[in-house]
């Protein structure tokens, strides 16, 4: 079986990145960065906790993925009302990238530059923008740059939302509202992962 395996070494990152050049033409990108609400039971005595947005109780599936699909590290069970930036910004990932433990590769010139260029996660509006950060332009009356770089962040990033749709195709209980205890259910998210 399968588990989650986080690169640790600049070799490892590299060929995350190279990939990403390769299949979707961003160049640098160390992997997709996003969280899906799995929808639970209210826990007893939670107050709003796990109430989210979408007007539901949830926890989330907060994951970075690479451009085959993979998951490559995974934080589970943090209650909905949370926010993707504010569990990024808690999260192991975050302290690990800032530690320098997780030895991304050093600043390269992108193809067809001659300056260094940081290698970078991808996430969508939600996320902080931070050298190792990449997130859309968000402005209206966007040049034409920026518009095909939105569009060619908006189509390397697909892959996680499309990892959270391959996960909820293979295993059922993500369309439905899970009945466990908050651990049960972090539990049974992560083993889904890790298979």
């Amino acid at each position: 079986a399968e588990v989650v395996v986080t690169p640790t070494t600049a070799d490892g990152w590299s060929e995350v990145s190279e990939k990403f050049s390769t299949k979707w033409n961003f160049h640098h990108s160390l992997g997709a960065l996003d969280g899906k609400h799995v929808r639970i039971l209210k826990p007893a005595k939670s107050g709003s906790q796990y109430y989210n947005y979408k007007q539901y109780f949830s926890m989330v599936l907060f994951a970075l993925v690479d451009a085959d699909y993979k998951i490559i590290w995974a934080d589970v069970g943090t209650p909905g009302s949370s926010s993707n930036c504010s569990i990024f910004n808690s999260s192991q990932l975050l302290e690990a990238i800032d530690d320098g433990s997780l030895d991304f590769p050093p600043a390269q010139p992108l193809p067809g530059d001659n300056e260094d260029s940081p290698y970078f996660l991808i996430g969508d509006d939600a996320f902080p923008l931070r050298t190792d950060m990449m997130k859309p332009f968000s402005r209206r009356n966007l040049t034409v740059e920026e518009r095909i770089f939105n569009y060619r962040l908006s189509r390397a990033r697909r892959v996680v939302e499309n990892a959270f749709g391959m996960l909820a195709m293979r295993f059922r209980v993500f369309t439905t509202e899970m009945r466990q205890h908050p651990n049960t259910a972090r539990n049974i998210i992560m083993a889904c992962v890790c298979l």
